[in-house]
């Protein structure tokens, strides 16, 4: 089939999927990207279909691709003339084959299968969907195409290092692919295993990745105060700084005390952590230092941050170093 309909969220996987698909031919590109209104959308509905029905001009091959169409059948308040003026492009596509020398390939991130647009198409198209995964699935997958990447680019992760490298980087696979080849460069040629020490100098946070708090979060877990301080004052910098430490350090105890409820959802080296952390608090320090960084977080919400930023200091060492009784 040389009519093809990619399905995905991830970016990086569509764009992959529809390279396959274009081939060599030379291609036109259709970026829909933004058409957010039912005027545009019309319009790139029909350069879709201008471009269908065109036949190769300067060269004997053509292929076209109709890339981030946010406004398949599925997406949110979807015109109906916009519905209409798909179902009729998608009646189009049936009744009028592509030739052998012509491409068309569609993708966008949603598309609800029992539309009429998509049951149209069932059978004169090559449908691909990459379902999104969700919880600890997701991670495990993000490890995986880390794991792939580096070894298209000669290298591998000692263990444990995948882990850290997804999740300093995030479960974007663009970024996930982009951070590899750059771990590939901080490596140099002889280099042929990355550690969890170059994980944690090279890699940076993906897209949609908050600022990395592992440094102070495992540091905490080992009550080491004097490190847990040098962590948390690289980011006295940032934006929201109270805010954004005070939160994760309230959420990694929240994890620490509820770790046998929470560990499906959280990946295999994060529980393993979080155990051999544990070893170092019982369950009254732990809930007496969530508690107080959730109070910590509430006034620096509340205050803007100014008012609350030296007492994280104080509470890390306070949490540390401080020992109630079980």
């Amino acid at each position: 089939m040389n009519l093809h309909l990619i399905i995905g969220e991830d970016d990086f996987l569509v764009a992959e999927a529809a390279k396959r698909a274009l081939g060599d031919f030379m291609v036109e590109e259709i970026d829909s990207s933004s058409a957010t209104n039912a005027e545009s959308q019309l319009r790139e509905i029909a350069k879709a279909r201008e471009s269908f029905l065109s036949p190769p001009m300067f060269d004997p091959n053509k292929a076209t691709w109709w890339r981030n169409v946010k406004f398949l059948p599925g997406a949110d308040k979807l015109a109906e003339d916009v519905k209409t003026a798909l179902e009729s492009l998608a009646r189009m596509f049936a009744e009028c084959p592509l030739p052998e020398n012509q491409v068309f390939v569609i993708s966008g991130p949603k598309l609800l299968r029992t539309s009429l647009f998509a049951k149209a198409l069932q059978g004169i198209a090559q449908i691909t969907v990459f379902a999104p995964a969700k919880g600890r699935a997701a991670t495990e997958q993000a490890v995986v195409a880390a794991i792939d990447f580096a070894a298209e680019e000669g290298f591998k992760f000692e263990h444990g290092a995948a882990e850290a490298f997804v999740a300093k980087v995030g479960l974007d696979t663009r970024s996930i692919r982009s951070e590899v080849a750059k771990l590939r460069t901080f490596l140099g040629a002889s280099r042929k295993t990355a550690t969890r020490a170059d994980v944690d100098a090279i890699a940076s946070p993906g897209a949609g990745v908050e600022p990395n708090f592992w440094a102070i979060t495992d540091a905490l877990g080992a009550r080491n105060a004097e490190k847990a301080v040098a962590a948390a004052l690289e980011f006295a910098g940032e934006n929201n700084f109270a805010v954004m430490v005070s939160g994760a350090i309230e959420r990694f105890f929240r994890q620490m005390i509820d770790l046998e409820r929470l560990a499906d959802t959280l990946a295999p080296f994060q529980v393993r952590n979080l155990q051999t952390f544990r070893r170092h608090w019982n369950q009254n320090e732990l809930r007496a230092a969530r508690f107080r960084f959730l109070n910590l977080r509430e006034r620096a919400v509340s205050s803007g941050g100014e008012a609350v930023s030296d007492l994280i200091v104080t509470e890390i060492i306070r949490a540390c170093n401080g020992r109630i009784k079980a």
